[in-house]
């Protein structure tokens, strides 16, 4: 067997972190070997970010269904990887189009050779949950995840989606948007029920409005699968009958089966410090996880960042660290979903944090039509400083970059009811809502 060492880091998968981080250790004295048997790129260009989108900004503009498939084909490049690897390749990767395994500390297996470095770096991304239900095969051509969906040159007539997170809530909204007929099911008692009660309760009403029927509280008994048509039982004794099953129920980190257990850990119960290094290995040996692998949200964005704290702590500078930033995360309905900080159910119970709640009701929702919404921010007294935002509304996913500035920047809450916003612009709601949260503070 062929033995490499001329790199001196190893990259496992080839998404958003690994650009990122190759692109990063660009220049330094590292060499690295990055390791990817399906598209270089990750799921993001080709199955999950820029098709979705492009699929819900084509669902407001009248396109047919052929129409809205050749744009998203043409947005995914056709999944054609190559611009991905070029830039790789350009910022001084090397790659192997290969499923890789670690073998032991250092030491990476693939296609037949083994390369031993000094740092393993996991970027496997996530995988879908299949809930544990009978009769639901994840191999049946019935059933579908988010990837088929958004390679998928089909529109189904009707679709039942199981789970009422972000990815389910996404895709009906599309679906309904075409004229699929889109059921939601759920067992939470509510959609997006990790977010704060009025984004569920709001999210709710645009699906309904949309034509989702949205089943929440509800169990899934057993799944009928057949040639013809799925059944999905639930446990309140009704029958729901579609053309596809769409499971999306959740992702988890994708590391089962890397081979991390030969460094002594469990792969089912990692721990990973604030650096994104692998906790409980022997002396000497380095391993990184980063992106949805790791387990610390699974968005393009904080693979990103995780990409550079890797890439500074590999350097030598360690000035970086996963949690040194805000997390800002958005649902793309219409209206669209923001959420930047902790959660709402996070904050809630803290007694040094104060809450303002505004209506998002500007004049500009007004000459626009835009559908209402709401805005809720928290600060915490000891600082004064804003700590998270939440809310539903025309305009707030792109204003969450205010208020990443804001938290990151540790900017006083009375500086900021101090600051002017355009008129008339959605924007606007900004001024109320630093307004409220300043009485609130007492100032």
């Amino acid at each position: 067997m062929a033995v490499h060492d001329e790199f001196t880091i190893a990259v496992i998968g080839a998404g958003s972190v690994t650009g990122t981080f190759v692109g990063a250790m660009s220049g330094s004295d590292h060499s690295v070997v990055m390791f990817e048997p399906e598209l270089v790129g990750g799921e993001c260009p080709f199955f999950a970010c820029m098709p979705s989108k492009a699929m819900l900004h084509d669902r407001e503009t009248g396109r047919s269904w052929q129409e809205v498939v050749a744009r998203r084909d043409e947005i995914v490049s056709h999944l054609d990887d190559a611009s991905h690897a070029e830039q790789l390749v350009e910022d001084g990767a090397t790659i192997v189009r290969e499923r890789a395994t670690i073998v032991g500390g250092g030491r990476v297996e693939a296609g037949g050779a083994v390369y031993t470095v000094d740092h393993i770096v996991v970027a496997t991304g996530s995988r879908p949950v299949f809930p544990d239900v009978a009769g639901l095969d994840r191999t049946h051509d019935r059933v579908w995840t988010s990837r088929d969906v958004l390679a998928s040159t089909e529109r189904p007539e009707s679709i039942v989606v199981l789970g009422g997170g972000v990815i389910g809530s996404e895709l009906a909204f599309m679906y309904a948007g075409f004229g699929t007929i889109v059921t939601t099911v759920d067992e939470e008692d509510r959609p997006v029920a990790d977010q704060h009660p009025r984004i569920s309760s709001i999210i709710k009403e645009v699906l309904e409005d949309a034509g989702v029927t949205v089943v929440n509280g509800v169990e899934v008994e057993r799944v009928e699968l057949s040639d013809e048509a799925v059944g999905m039982h639930l446990d309140d004794g009704r029958t729901l009958r579609a053309d596809r099953l769409l499971v999306a129920a959740g992702r988890v980190p994708n590391v089962g089966t890397i081979g991390l257990e030969t460094l002594g850990v469990d792969p089912e119960a990692l721990e990973i410090d604030d650096s994104g290094r692998l906790l409980g290995l022997p002396s000497g040996v380095n391993v990184w996880i980063a992106g949805d692998a790791a387990g610390r949200g699974q968005y393009t964005h904080i693979a990103n960042q995780h990409g550079l704290v890797v890439a500074d702590q590999i350097r030598g500078s360690g000035e970086r660290r996963y949690g040194d930033v805000v997390t800002p995360a958005c649902i793309f309905t219409s209206p669209p979903v923001m959420v930047v900080g902790p959660s709402w159910a996070e904050l809630a119970s803290d007694d040094d944090v104060v809450w303002a709640e505004v209506e998002a009701d500007t004049p500009r929702h007004h000459t626009d039509e835009h559908r209402p919404g709401f805005l809720t921010v928290a600060a915490r007294r000891s600082t004064g400083c804003i700590v998270a935002a939440h809310g539903v509304g025309a305009g707030l996913d792109e204003l969450s970059n205010a208020f990443v500035i804001a938290i990151d920047g540790e900017v006083p809450v009375e500086r900021l009811a101090q600051t002017v916003q355009p008129f008339p612009t959605l924007g606007g709601v900004l001024s109320l809502v630093y307004d409220e949260l300043l009485d609130e503070l007492g100032g």
